[in-house]
């Protein structure tokens, strides 16, 4: 139980990827951290499954504005494609983001979920990774693009897709612990 007493705040829309939200929401639980779903509206969203947004339901319990008053350890970004294009137009979650980022909470990114990193203007000068795929979108929004299945800088974790979940989390977990904003090597 090496969280107790700490809070996540995971984000997601429809057509979040399973394993990206799946797997830290009960890696969270399982070491004793609240755990808050966070999206634009609580309602029932669901995984990309086969065709984008026909996968497995997953509960908001939270808006995404009523988790910005609260305080939290961690903001987790699930990739997939769906949510992260919705999450990055959505100004509450950019909001949220740029604070989070500010406040030098870890925020964590997986897969495509650095998009909204680049819709909320916080990568400039910072090293992150994500799919080949997008990595364009990073150089240009300023960010330093580096190709390992996870990167740290400062608070901001990041890592390419579920296939590095346990990479992003053996790196996550100590920096929630640490509570500190240093640099990866």
């Amino acid at each position: 139980m090496k969280l107790k007493g700490y809070r996540a705040v995971i984000v997601i829309a429809d057509g979040y990827h399973e394993h990206e939200f799946w797997f830290p929401y009960y890696r969270f639980k399982e070491e004793g951290a609240e755990v808050l779903v966070a999206g634009p509206e609580v309602k029932t969203v669901y995984g990309e499954g086969r065709h984008g947004t026909d996968g497995l339901p997953a509960e908001i319990t939270h808006s995404v504005d009523q988790v910005t008053a609260l305080e939290f350890d961690v903001l987790y970004l699930p990739g997939g494609i769906w949510s992260p294009l919705r999450l990055r137009s959505h100004l509450p979650t950019i909001n949220l983001v740029r604070q989070a980022m500010t406040d030098e909470v870890i925020v964590a990114a997986i897969c495509h979920a650095p998009w909204i990193l680049v819709s909320a203007d916080v990568i400039r000068g910072r090293r992150l990774t994500c799919p080949r795929d997008m990595a364009v979108d990073v150089t240009n929004a300023g960010g330093i693009y580096v190709e390992q299945p996870c990167v740290r800088d400062g608070n901001l974790i990041t890592a390419i897709y579920f296939g590095y979940l346990p990479e992003h989390f053996q790196v996550l977990i100590p920096a929630m612990i640490d509570g500190k904003s240093t640099p990866s090597e």
